[in-house]
């Protein structure tokens, strides 16, 4: 799922990572599970371990096939701790 991500997607998801809005919820030996507070609504993010993708549950990621800014916060996340 690794699309060009454009610049306003990039904001956003460094804006979410920036103000906290990305926590671990969950991990298991096979995935991490992420709640993001996006703009509007809490949104599920995923990294599935064995097959190194991201996935989100958000209109954006879903329809576009894109990478979103709830991924891209939680990637920055992950960078971190």
């Amino acid at each position: 799922m690794e699309n060009k991500i454009s610049e306003e997607v990039r904001k956003k998801g460094q804006l979410i990572f920036k103000e906290g809005r990305v926590e671990k919820d969950l991990e298991t030996d096979k995935r991490i599970h992420f709640k993001v507070i996006g703009e509007t609504e809490v949104h599920s993010v995923i990294f599935d371990k064995n097959k190194n993708e991201f996935s989100c549950d958000c209109k954006y990621s879903t329809l576009k096939v894109k990478e979103c800014s709830h991924i891209l916060a939680a990637k920055l996340y992950m960078k971190i701790k």
